[in-house]
């Protein structure tokens, strides 16, 4: 059996007793049927529903990739998406050949990138294509002939309607037409309304007809004579529309116009004249200075005016989360990004060790606690990496002695799992760990006894066993140092050791040949501890510490590919501290927190390596914000969260903005 739906016509129902400034609330629809081919005859049940355009909560995934000496060695998510149910296929396109690559999901989303071919000869733009995940599309009701659609779904009640030669038509709205309920004018609030009919031919059931049917502008007049008085904001004028010639004189008084909703990029050059106005029109609330505005963004459109940018505000809008379950307030603890959710786990309150934690999701606002049963022993000063769909914990300090043992947590399953004991590590502490794609590699750390320590190993989670690293040129023994990833080596820098102390020393270890490479001290920052770094892709950035002699708010930016070091501006840049939090955003390093010259804060700044400079930054909300120290930051797709520190098991949620100041001369 085959229904379908030609064209339809849409029209006004124009009633001769009706008033000229009145709109009739019916829809004319016309509309045409055929059963296995036959145009229908007879009488047909139908029912009829306004919904909404859709929205389609599946969402194609993005990745940029990172190239070294024209290999593709990694690639970084920039948006999971959503909707994904089996890790979708990546292709990889750019001036060079052979790379491959899978992905790897979590929750839905695509969370890690990993290269199984590295390819050769690419010189310029690599690509990654993502495949879309399967539609889900999600519809509003509107209206609905008997009322009871909802979320698009089919009417309880059908209208009895009679159908010649396949043709039908029927005034929508008609409260005389049985089972039939008036259309609301604010149902056309909506810039994007579809009619969605189903058809029985009485003898096979109900079928939806497809597709939707959009509603053009014919249905939107019903909304003609229900304007408001200050309806018409900003959000209603285009740019410029307000032109002389379309004001009547007297026309604009105080109670059409919203307070403030004609700014300069409104209106045209002198088109607002006296005579335009309405006596008392200009009343104190709907003036504003017309030659200042503040916009969200860069706007070209002002500029061709002749407007100029003045300045820019750069916004840290702080939102503190109202989640209950939190964990429970910690130090010492790790936090990583899912791609969907924060997992907090481990650390010390003021009664020790902890093994509890809990996984955030900041779209919801709830916390999830981690299960206990067979998770690692509580520990502080650890070391956690996210392998795209498992965290994995290992080593760190409980009580009065450094570990070796470990565990990987799936966070779909909240299932723990002990990592081998077998050629693990030597246990430690304060170590470093980073994720190469493949692989978890350690490194450094103290032992039981506090002797400080060269040696690591590197972990596959997949077969479960450990390799040790080589320690041929590795770097002095250290702790408290810190690692990154650079797309194909893991870079080790600074720290420090009870032999002697190691300054601003570092190394790049290459995984695949097992080899140590010092890094430059030519222009390197000044040894110091408490400071953080961060990978932007192709550079370490190290920023902020201490330096024994007080607090610094330096830093410097490290290529492993030249091995070379340039030292940050310190134009702009935050008042220096420790034990602060950075995030690498896809385009900045963001500083948060951390402890000042005698008490945490709770300021921050944004540093663009591109073009090195700081953007002085305010941070909305501060009464409610609080200053912490020792916390930890994740960086989930847009914004910055943060959590614990300083005796607090609070969430907040830091989104970064920037708001352009423009004047005309």
């Amino acid at each position: 059996m085959i229904r379908h739906l030609i064209p339809i016509f849409l029209s006004l129902v124009l009633g001769c007793a009706s008033a000229v400034a009145e709109v009739p609330s019916l829809i004319n629809y016309q509309g045409k049927i055929a059963v296995s081919g036959v145009n229908f005859n007879g009488t047909g049940q139908f029912k009829f529903a306004l919904v909404s355009g859709g929205t389609n909560l599946s969402q194609t995934a993005t990745a940029t990739a990172t190239l070294f000496n024209g290999f593709v060695v990694g690639g970084t998510v920039t948006s999971g998406g959503s909707g994904y149910q089996t890790a979708p296929a990546i292709t990889i396109s750019g001036n060079g050949s052979g790379a491959t690559a899978k992905t790897t999901i979590s929750g839905g989303a695509v969370s890690a990138i990993q290269i199984l071919n590295a390819g050769s000869g690419y010189t310029g733009p690599v690509t990654f294509t993502i495949a879309a995940p399967t539609s889900n599309v999600i519809n509003q009701t509107y209206w609905s002939n008997d009322g009871s659609s909802a979320g698009g779904s089919e009417p309880s009640l059908a209208t009895s309607l009679p159908v010649s030669a396949g043709i039908y038509s029927v005034l929508l709205g008609d409260t005389q037409i049985t089972n039939m309920q008036a259309i609301p004018a604010a149902t056309f609030k909506n810039n994007d309304v579809r009619l969605r009919v189903w058809f029985s031919d009485g003898v096979n059931g109900f079928q939806l007809l497809t597709p939707d049917q959009r509603i053009s502008a014919v249905g939107y007049a019903m909304m003609a004579a229900n304007v408001s008085d200050g309806a018409i904001t900003s959000a209603q004028l285009a740019n410029g529309a307000v032109v002389s010639d379309k004001i009547a004189s007297g026309a604009v008084g105080t109670t059409q116009i919203a307070d403030g909703a004609i700014s300069a990029d409104k209106l045209s050059i002198g088109s607002v004249s006296a005579d335009k106005l309405a006596a008392g029109a200009a009343s104190a609330a709907m003036s504003r200075d017309g030659n200042i505005l503040l916009t969200t963004g860069k706007r070209v459109d002002l500029e061709s005016q002749g407007f100029v940018a003045i300045g820019i505000l750069n916004n840290m809008y702080s939102l503190i989360s109202k989640a209950n379950n939190a964990p429970a307030a910690r130090v010492n603890h790790t936090a990583i990004w899912t791609g969907s959710e924060m997992i907090v786990w481990g650390g010390s309150s003021g009664n020790g060790g902890l093994n509890t934690g809990a996984r955030y999701n900041p779209t919801t606002d709830i916390w999830t606690a981690t299960s206990v049963s067979n998770a690692p022993a509580e520990r502080s000063n650890y070391a956690a990496i996210w392998t795209g769909s498992e965290m994995i914990v290992w080593g760190g300090w409980r009580v009065d002695r450094a570990l070796n043992t470990g565990a990987r947590y799936n966070p779909t399953t909240d299932i723990w799992t002990a990592t081998s004991v077998t050629n693990a590590p030597a246990a430690r502490a304060n170590h470093t760990a980073v994720w190469s794609g493949s692989m978890m590699i350690v490194w450094g750390g103290y032992d039981s006894g506090s002797a400080y320590l060269n040696t690591g190993a590197r972990y596959n989670p997949t077969t479960d066993i450990w390799t040790a690293t080589s320690v041929t040129n590795a770097p002095a023994a250290r702790s408290g140092h810190t690692a990154v990833w650079s797309g194909s080596m893991m870079i080790v820098w600074g720290g420090g050791s009870n032999v002697g102390n190691v300054g601003n020393t570092g190394a790049r270890y290459n995984p695949t040949t097992d080899i140590w490479t010092a890094t430059s001290i030519s222009n390197a920052p000044a040894y110091r501890t408490g400071y953080k770094t961060v990978s932007t892709g192709s550079e370490m950035i190290v920023w902020g510490g201490s330096s024994g002699n007080g607090g610094l708010n330096t830093g410097a930016r490290y290529n492993p590919t030249t091995d070379i070091w340039k030292a940050t501006s310190v134009t702009n840049a935050p008042a220096a501290r420790t034990n602060h939090t950075v995030v690498w955003s896809g385009s900045e390093m963001i500083v948060w927190g951390g402890y000042g010259v005698s008490e945490p804060l709770n300021t921050s700044g944004r540093y663009d390596p591109t073009t090195d400079t700081w953007a002085s930054t305010v941070v909305t909300n501060t009464a409610a914000t609080p200053a912490r120290s020792d916390h930890t930051a994740v960086w989930a797709t847009n914004q910055m969260i943060l959590f614990g520190g300083d005796a607090k098991n609070s969430v907040e949620l830091i989104t970064p903005k920037s708001f352009y100041l423009y004047a005309k001369p």
